[in-house]
């Protein structure tokens, strides 16, 4: 007896192989999809820290100025009357010292705060804050149902 030549089909077919190629594909479409994505939101997060950077460095470098007029000021023969003419500083004595504040806009919700410690007997300064601050303050506007709050409605 004689056997057929197409009697067993093999196990892995022509459109198993086909469904195979279509299946990498799409993964494959998946997966730059994803790393577009990806892309575009590193973008956008390094542009917004560049900025911020840009921003701080900026004001930073004004900070540094306004701090080169203060020393000269402290250097001068009449330090006190020298410091009340700049502009947009504080001054408040402290046990003999002069704690001077100031500060310099970053963006429209960030400044750059600035206090020295001078001794005006010999001139001398000691930087004691220079940080990033919020420009206004946050106040609540709403609030939220939370159970156990204290505020039922009957």
């Amino acid at each position: 007896m004689r056997k057929k030549k197409y009697e067993s089909w093999p196990g892995f077919q022509i459109g198993t192989s086909y469904l195979l190629v279509i299946f990498i594909v799409l993964c494959l479409v998946t997966f730059a999809a994803l790393s577009l994505s990806s892309a575009l939101k590193d973008q956008s997060y390094t542009q917004k820290v560049a900025a911020h950077q840009t921003a701080y460095a900026s004001a930073s470098a004004a900070a540094s100025a306004r701090l080169a007029d203060i020393d000269t000021a402290l250097q001068s023969d009449a330090p006190y009357e020298a410091l009340r003419s700049l502009s947009d500083i504080t001054i408040t004595d402290q046990d003999g010292k002069w704690l001077i504040s100031y500060t310099v806009p970053m963006t429209d919700s960030q400044n750059l705060e600035v206090s020295i410690l001078a001794d005006p007997s010999d001139g001398s300064r000691h930087i004691v804050c220079w940080k990033e601050a919020a420009a206004s303050q946050w106040t609540q506007q709403t609030t939220l149902p939370v159970l156990g709050s204290g505020t039922t409605e009957d």
